[in-house]
This record gives structure tokens, C-alpha cells and sequence, in this order.
């Protein structure tokens, strides 16, 4: 007897003895599920954008060295606005209150995680003007006679003014960063109130990620109990039986306390999108039931003399191999997500592949005695959902072949739009347009002409920068970058070192190339204040890095894509070649998420297309049955993904894993058909494949609506990830039905039904 068998074997005893021992069982696990549950307490969630960027991410990498050198940079922008000139006095008073309550760490409105802050007011004490000594009309006077002030710190109207603060908030929970975000907006709606006619933005790291709990939090409290409420709705149509819903329902509940609880005894920091694992668990859990629940009926049909205990015992023992397969099955395409670059995947597929663990084991030995000791007769009212699967296996059989070939033709159009597939994953587009971090932002671009900003690090020989031949490169490699279409501006040191050399007494009217070395060092120390103890945004402590922003309109991720590639070109050209100079920030990082794992998950949608074909040529000992299901089962994620693309034009974060996460998902029904199909004989005939997807097809039927509708509502959600993720994977499920349907069937005829030795 081989090892399957006997592992087999092992399971039926297991089952019967646990049927035998219900009272027994159902509260051992009801104390399992209370225990192991209680951990739920305890889950540590967070919002951290950087949760969604592998520690292996080249640009994650490149922004890691840049606060190595310069300090944290999760900062805050916050943008002061009047509508006019003539307004400036009450911008520059504002700017000044702000100053005040920056400058106080132990104010009302101070800001707990913040280490520095720069606006024109921080800088003028260094330029020689104490804030104490020096009135809002000589700051203008200033202004007007130093340009360079303007330049770093207003708009070319002086109508609005920018303050940049830097922080180091060590908690990183949702708590934490909720908390931040709270001080915040404490801030700016404290500006608000006390200047009403000056407008207030903020943004940053801490806005992002509040923006993206905010969205989540949604998800939590609205979408995903209404998945519940799908599932139940579906179950209560398919099944007309109360009690076996409410069944149903329940051993997905506990698969998913029994992770929950796992995930917070775990002690792990999940990010908050990785919590969809939880209604993923329940919604499979389901799904696995359904199958099951279906065959119960049918025996009740065909077998009305058999008792209900015998009923229950022999479908589960019928379905166990299918059962266990589509689980494995699944865990495996949720196990490949460990490739994508994003931990936040990584963490998702790992909690999905956990719960269907407990999933299994609840299905197996929990379910049976549940039905048994709780749903009475047990009578499954499903000849509705029978009569309509009839509807379409009849449709099937009028034209198998030429149905196959219009499904596949049409999948091949919707392939096709994949060439014209353009990655996008700008934080901002993450949410609709009127969320505060979109008008935010709006905010600033009106007033300030840009609203995104790329960090450029230039790297130094000892000594080499604070040189006059170092900033005369510095000003031509500036006016070169100046001079590319898509940058607006540059915030870097030489406006105010110029400036400071122009009033210098006597006033250097030279090039740099030519200004004494000692002249040039105390502009540089004195505007910058910059020690071995304090570093600022712009200089490394020991002067051998220098980094400048780049500031730029709101564009695609492809526009920053190339833009970041196009600079490090033009520096690689002025002799800033290798590691020498490097283009970093969040939103490069974020130009280049899918992309990134897109490229990485290629290597897990193979792994999980080789392993799930393994493991089905395993369970069904037949290696044409394995390749056979390959094809139904990923053409219907490119499918969906090229549909996508024709309607969209643009795809994100959801598109890089689709492959991977559904192919363990729709390959479920395929493995009921395929073990339907290869349990008897004569099966290779027309009229003998319709029979037996007559028996399979109302479980089919009922999974596809179950995972389709329940997947569909999360593009009602307020985060568009979730938007694009909930199409894809709903959109794949219904496709891979017509496969299952239309497709799977001729194609089983053809390759191995004309091929079966009767």
C-alpha cells in the first residue's frame, strides 16, 4: 500500500473517530478557537508606507543610505497661502506663530516627534538677524533685497511659503502614526483658526500613512463584514437551510479567529493592508464547504434511505482528496506572494496559507460533527442551484468546441491589451480626489507650482565639495538639470551661498570657480550652520555628500520613472558616476513598486503554476491531468489583468501578484472537475462529461458567486489598491467559471477522453 494511502486511511480514522466524539470535539475546539483567539487583542497593525517596500528594494536601499548620511527624512511640508502680495505681511506674521510653536517643544501644539525644522524665520538668526531684534518689515526688506531667501522658502508671487519639519517617530504602529497625524492636524487647524484667511497644508510620510489607515479602516468596518453578509446571502440562496449556513459561516469564522489570534501571539507588525488576509481565510473556508454541502444533497436525493449521519460521513470521505488538494493548491499560490518585493504581500500570503491550514483541519474532523450535532435533518434545498447549473451544462453541450473557441478568442482580445500596460503607483492616486491628503497636495501645487520632490545625493572625495572647483560643478550640473522639461525648481545650497558672497563686505562679484576657498567655507558654515553634532537637509556632517530636491508638477509614475533616470544619466555624464550619485525618495520608491514586483513575482507564478500542477498530478495520479490544468487557470488572471488595461490604461500594487494570488484561488473548481471527470469511465463521450459536470457544476456555480460577488465589493473601497485588486481577483473568478464551463471540458475530451482505454 503506498504512503497516499496510507495517509488516507489515517484521515478516515481520524474522521470517524472525531464523528464519533462530537460533544467532545466541538467544545475542544470551541476552547482552541477561545484560546488561540484571544491573541487578537493583541495584533500589531501598521501603516508604515515603507511596510510596502522589501528591505531588499534597490530604491529603498538608495533612501536608507540618504538618512544615513543626512538623518531621518520622514518629514512634514507645510505650505502657508494668501491670495495675493499686498498679503504678505499677514503670511509672513503667520510664518512667524508657526516659528514660535515649532521652536517650543513643550507647547500645546508642538510637534512630539520632531527633531528640526527649517522656514525662513529658523534661518535668519544665522544669517545675523535674531528673531527677536527684527520686525516682519524688515524680514520683507530682507526679502526683497536677498532673492534668494524668496527662492528657497516662497513662490515667485510671494504668496505662499513653505516649512519643511523634520521627524523621527520611532512608533510606527497605527497608534503611533495615528498619533503623529493627530498633532498634525492639532497644527494646522490651530493656523487655521488664529490666521483665517491664510490657508493651510500639510503633508508628508505621516499624511500618507494616516491616509492609508483611514482608507483600510473603512475597509475593516464597512466591506469586509459585508463579505460576511455576501457569503451568507449566497449560502442561505444556494442551500435554503438555515442552520447549515449559520454552520458554515461559523467554521470560517473560526479559521479566521484561529489565525488572527495566531498572527497577535505572534508578536509580528503586519501592515494594515495585510489584514484582507482575514476575509480572504473565511471566504475559501467557505468556498471548500460548499463542494461538500452539495454532495450531501444529492446523496440525500438519490439515497433517501440512507441515514443522515452516513450521509455526512460519506461525502466528506467522497471529497476529502479534492478538499485537501484545493487547499494545498491554495496555500501554495498564496505562499508564492513570499517573492514579491512588498513585505506587506509577503505577510498576506503567509497569514492566507496559515488559515487554510485550520481551515483543513476545521473542514475535516470540526465540520462533520458540526452538521451532525447541529442542523437537525439536515435537509439541503439546492434543486434551484441544480436546475440552473443543468442550464448551463445543456448550453455546453450544444457546442462544446465552438464555445471553447469564442471563451478563448476572447480571453486572447483581452490578453492583448496587456502591451499596453503602463504602471502607476503615486501614492495620491491611491484614494479619490476629495480625501484631505489630495486636497492637501492640491493645495500646494497651486500655490507652490510643484507638489512632488525627488532627492538627488551627490557623493564627494574627502575634501572635494567645499572647494571652488566643487561648486562651480555644482552650478553647472544645477543649470543642467534646470534645464530638463520636467523640473520646476531645485532646492539646493547655492542660492543662499551666492547670496551670501554678494553681501559679503567687500561683495564677491566673481564666478565660483574663482572665490577664495576661505570665503566660500564660511557661506557655506554660517548660512547652514551645519557641525559634526547637526546635520541639515542639505549637507552630510562631513561634508562628503550634498543632497538636493528636485521639485516637480504631479506626474505619472512612468514620468518619474524616467525622469530619475534621465538625472542620474546627466550626473553620470558630469562625472558622478557608479554609487557617486543616486536618485531617492518615497515616490521613486513608489514609481517603482509594481514594476519591481512584477518582475520579482514571475519567478512565484511560475513556482506556484509548477507546484500546483505537481501536486495535482500527485492526488489525481495523472501527469495530462496536471498539465491539462495549467492553462484554464491562468489565462483567466491575463484575462482580467488585459481587460483592466483596456478599460484603465494603467494598473498598480494588485497587478503584480493577480497571477499568483488567483491561480490558487479559481484552480479549486478545476481540481472538482478534474477528480469528477477521472473517478469513472465512459467519461470521454459528450453525453457522459455533461452528466458528470451536471453532479459537479452546482458547487462550481455556488463558489464562483460566493468568491466572485465577495471579492467584487471591495471595489467599493476607499483605497484604490483594494479597488484594482477586488476587479481583478472578481473578474478572474467569473472568467475562469466560463473556463471551467466552456473551456476545460473540450479540452479534457480532446487530450485524454479520446485518449482513455475503455
Amino acid at each position: 500500500m503506498g504512503v497516499w494511502f496510507r495517509i488516507l486511511r489515517g484521515i478516515f480514522r481520524l474522521q470517524r473517530w472525531c464523528f464519533a466524539r462530537q460533544r467532545l470535539v466541538l467544545a475542544t475546539t470551541a476552547f482552541l478557537v477561545g484560546l488561540v483567539g484571544y491573541g487578537m487583542l493583541n495584533i500589531k497593525t501598521s501603516n508604515d508606507p515603507f511596510l510596502l517596500f522589501g528591505p531588499g528594494n534597490t530604491y529603498r536601499q538608495k533612501l536608507e543610505r540618504q538618512n544615513e548620511a543626512f538623518g531621518e527624512t520622514n518629514q512634514t511640508l507645510m505650505v502657508l497661502a494668501v491670495q495675493s502680495r499686498e498679503y504678505r505681511p499677514l503670511l509672513l506674521k503667520a510664518e512667524r506663530a508657526l516659528f514660535y510653536i515649532l521652536d517650543n517643544p513643550e507647547g500645546e501644539f508642538s510637534l512630539s516627534d520632531m527633531t528640526s525644522f527649517t522656514s525662513v524665520s529658523s534661518l535668519l538668526p544665522a544669517m545675523g538677524y535674531p528673531i527677536e531684534m527684527t520686525p516682519i518689515k524688515d524680514v520683507e526688506i530682507l526679502l526683497d533685497e536677498r532673492a534668494a531667501l524668496g527662492e528657497v522658502f516662497f513662490n515667485d508671487e510671494h504668496t505662499a511659503t513653505i516649512i519643511s519639519v523634520k521627524l523621527d517617530v520611532k512608533d510606527q504602529s497605527d497608534a503611533g502614526l495615528q498619533r503623529a497625524y493627530g498633532e498634525q492636524k492639532a497644527l494646522a487647524d490651530h493656523m487655521r483658526a488664529e490666521f483665517p484667511e491664510v490657508d493651510v497644508a500639510f503633508t508628508g510620510s505621516v499624511s500618507m500613512g494616516e491616509a492609508l489607515r483611514d482608507g483600510l479602516t473603512f475597509d475593516r468596518k464597512y466591506l469586509f463584514p459585508m463579505t460576511l453578509v455576501v457569503n451568507f446571502i449566497m449560502l442561505l440562496i444556494a442551500f435554503r437551510n438555515l442552520r447549515i449556513t449559520m454552520a458554515a459561516l461559523g467554521v470560517g469564522i473560526s479559521s479566521v479567529v484561529l489565525t488572527t489570534g495566531l498572527a497577535g501571539w505572534s508578536g509580528h507588525v503586519f501592515a494594515t493592508a495585510a489584514v484582507s488576509s482575514f476575509s480572504i481565510i473565511m471566504t475559501l473556508t467557505v468556498a471548500s464547504l460548499i463542494h461538500i454541502i452539495h454532495s450531501i444533497g444529492q446523496r440525500q436525493r438519490n439515497l433517501p434511505f440512507q441515514k443522515r449521519d452516513a450521509l455526512i460521513q460519506a461525502s466528506f470521505r467522497k471529497l476529502a482528496i479534492p478538499v485537501i488538494l484545493a487547499h494545498a493548491t491554495t496555500a501554495v499560490g498564496f505562499l508564492s506572494l513570499n517573492w514579491a518585493d512588498a513585505p506587506a504581500f509577503q505577510a498576506m500570503g503567509n497569514l492566507v496559507a496559515i488559515g487554510l491550514v485550520f481551515s483543513l483541519v476545521l473542514v475535516l474532523f470540526v465540520t462533520p460533527a458540526l452538521l451532525s450535532y447541529g442542523c437537525g435533518s439536515m435537509q439541503i434545498r439546492d434543486e434551484k442551484m441544480r436546475d440552473l447549473s443543468r442550464v448551463f451544462t445543456v448550453a455546453w453541450a450544444k457546442g462544446p468546441m465552438l464555445w471553447g473557441a469564442i471563451i478563448g478568442l476572447a480571453s486572447v482580445v483581452a490578453v492583448v491589451g496587456l502591451v499596453r500596460t503602463t504602471f502607476d503607483d503615486q501614492f495620491i492616486r491611491f484614494f479619490p480626489p476629495e480625501h484631505p491628503l489630495r486636497q492637501n497636495i492640491q493645495t500646494i501645487a497651486d500655490n507652490m507650482g510643484w507638489s512632488q520632490t525627488l532627492d538627488l545625493v551627490l557623493r564627494y572625495d574627502e575634501g572635494a565639495l567645499l572647494t571652488p572647483e566643487g561648486f562651480q560643478e555644482l552650478e553647472n550640473l544645477t543649470n543642467t538639470l534646470l534645464a530638463h522639461p520636467q523640473v520646476v525648481d531645485i532646492r539646493g545650497p547655492l542660492p543662499i551661498v551666492k547670496n551670501c558672497l554678494a553681501h559679503r563686505s567687500p561683495p564677491y562679484e566673481g564666478t565660483l570657480a574663482d572665490v577664495p576657498e576661505k570665503m566660500l567655507n564660511y557661506c557655506v558654515r554660517s548660512n547652514f550652520y551645519v557641525t559634526e553634532d547637526f546635520g541639515n537637509a542639505t549637507f552630510a556632517a562631513d561634508f562628503r555628500e550634498l543632497r538636493m530636491s528636485l521639485l516637480v508638477k504631479r506626474q505619472s509614475s512612468a514620468h518619474v520613472r524616467g525622469l530619475a533616470e534621465a538625472v542620474e544619466k546627466i550626473t553620470s555624464e558630469a562625472g558622478f558616476t557608479g554609487d557617486r550619485s543616486a536618485v531617492s525618495g518615497v515616490n521613486v520608491m513608489s514609481s517603482y513598486l509594481s514594476m519591481v514586483n512584477t518582475k520579482s513575482m514571475l519567478i512565484g507564478t511560475g513556482f506556484a503554476m509548477i507546484v500546483v500542477s505537481m501536486l495535482i498530478g500527485l492526488f489525481l495520479r495523472s501527469l495530462p491531468l496536471a498539465l491539462l490544468s495549467i492553462f484554464p487557470n491562468f489565462m483567466p488572471a491575463m484575462a482580467s489583468l488585459g481587460l483592466w488595461v483596456w478599460i484603465n490604461g494603467e494598473v498598480g500594487m494588485a497587478a503584480s501578484i493577480i497571477s499568483a494570488l488567483t491561480f490558487g484561488i479559481v484552480v479549486d473548481d478545476t481540481i472538482h472537475i478534474l477528480y469528477a471527470l477521472n473517478r469513472g469511465r465512459k467519461k470521454q463521450t459528450n453525453a457522459g462529461v455533461q452528466k458528470v459536470l451536471q453532479n459537479v457544476f452546482p458547487g462550481v456555480l455556488t463558489t464562483t458567486a460566493t468568491l466572485g460577488f465577495g471579492f467584487a465589493l471591495l471595489m467599493f473601497s476607499g483605497f484604490a489598491v483594494n479597488q484594482q485588486l477586488g476587479f481583478l481577483t472578481a473578474a478572474t473568478i467569473f472568467i475562469a467559471f466560463l473556463f471551467d464551463l466552456f473551456v476545460l471540458p473540450g479540452l479534457y475530451i480532446i487530450f485524454i477522453g479520446r485518449n482513455r482505454k475503455h
